[in-house]
Formats: structure tokens, C-alpha cells, sequence
């Protein structure tokens, strides 16, 4: 009588190394290898860098005061128009120096016209005094006195040249007044006249020397 033989079934090679496998990794530990930043996509949190503080705003820094304020022959000449009763006396101011260097330790050369403009042209006006006086504040000088007589109606005129003498060391300018003393004929060929006096001014500052 024939026995029967039982075969065992053949387990796969590749079950067998995958057994093995597991056996192995099972009593080791892996590390824990996370992904880089870069590779996390939209999912990682965006960093920015805070914000700088506006830039605080630019003082604004003063010119510094100036040493002499304008003066009305820093161009070289003015003109001053004065009422001198039913006509006007048009004085004109001049100089050939350079004003805006005008210090109070120095000279000053400065000129005048004056002629008459308005009423009647047939009437005969005299000057018969011309004053000049200079005053700094703390000193007042008498620069130049004319007591002839001199014919103003048009078209003549009355001119001159003044000259000022150094000022006070403290002083920052100097007031430069004139007088004219008008004779006018009260009709044409009376030889009858009445008197006015024109007044008339001009300022002239200085440079204020330098203090260490």
C-alpha cells in the first residue's frame, strides 16, 4: 500500500526578505528627517522684514540774520518826489561807490539834483538855502550849508556833492537829511516872493564789523 507524501508550499523568496527586513528595522530607530523649509510650499510661514521708521523730518535750518539791511542806493540811485506847495520837488540821489560795503569807519561820497516839476513856469523860484545834515544816532553834523541863491524853475536845477565823515563805531547807518529854502515870485516880473521849505531824507546803513 502506497502513503501518500504531503509537500510544504514554497513560500516566495521575496516574502522571506521582506520578513527579514522588518525584523531588522523593527528593533532600530530612524531619525527624523523632516523636509527644508523651501520645499514646504505654500504651507510654510512667510517671514518679512519689519518695517524701518520713517526718516525723521529734515530740520529747517535759518539763514543766518543779516549784518546790514538794504539800503536805497545799493543799486547806485533812488529818486525822491516831494510836494512843495502847487509843484513837486523831484530829488535824485547818486553815488559811484559801492553802498553795500559802506561801514561805519569810513567815508561816503554821494550826490544830488534837485529841479522842479508842476505850476506856473513863469514864475521865478530861488533856492536860497541848502542844508545838509548827518545824524548816526548819537552824533548829528552839519555835512554842507549853500546860502546863495540860485535859480530852480525849469529848466534849471540845483545840484551837489556831499561827503561824510566817518560815524560812531556802534552806529549801523546814518540819516542823511536835506533842507532846500525856496524863494517863489508871487506873479510873473513882481520880484515879490514868498518862502517855503522843502525837507527831504535818505538812510544809509552800514556794514556791522565782524565780533569774534
Amino acid at each position: 500500500m502506497t502513503t501518500p507524501v504531503r509537500r510544504r508550499a514554497r513560500r516566495p523568496a521575496g516574502a522571506a526578505l521582506l520578513v527579514a527586513a522588518g525584523t531588522l528595522l523593527s528593533g532600530c530607530t530612524l531619525p527624523d528627517v523632516s523636509m527644508s523649509p523651501d520645499l514646504r510650499g505654500d504651507t510654510a510661514a512667510t517671514t518679512t522684514a519689519p518695517e524701518r521708521p520713517a526718516a525723521a523730518a529734515a530740520v529747517a535750518v535759518a539763514d543766518p540774520a543779516p549784518t546790514r539791511p538794504a539800503g536805497e542806493l545799493d543799486t547806485g540811485a533812488t529818486t525822491h518826489t516831494v510836494p512843495a506847495g502847487d509843484r513837486t520837488l523831484v530829488v535824485d540821489w547818486w553815488t559811484a561807490e559801492p553802498a553795500v560795503e559802506w561801514r561805519a569807519a569810513g567815508t561816503k561820497g554821494l550826490q544830488l539834483s534837485a529841479h522842479l516839476e508842476g505850476g506856473d513856469d513863469d514864475l521865478e523860484v530861488l533856492v536860497t538855502r541848502f542844508a545838509a545834515t548827518a545824524d548816526d544816532g548819537s552824533t548829528r553834523t552839519v555835512v554842507a550849508e549853500d546860502r546863495g541863491e540860485f535859480a530852480l524853475q525849469p529848466p534849471y536845477s540845483y545840484g551837489t556833492a556831499l561827503v561824510l565823515t566817518p560815524s560812531a563805531a556802534d552806529a549801523d547807518r546814518v540819516t542823511l537829511s536835506v533842507q532846500f529854502d525856496l524863494l517863489v515870485e508871487t506873479e510873473p516880473g513882481s520880484e515879490r516872493y514868498f518862502r517855503q521849505t522843502v525837507l527831504d531824507s535818505i538812510v544809509l546803513p552800514f556794514l556791522q564789523e565782524e565780533t569774534p
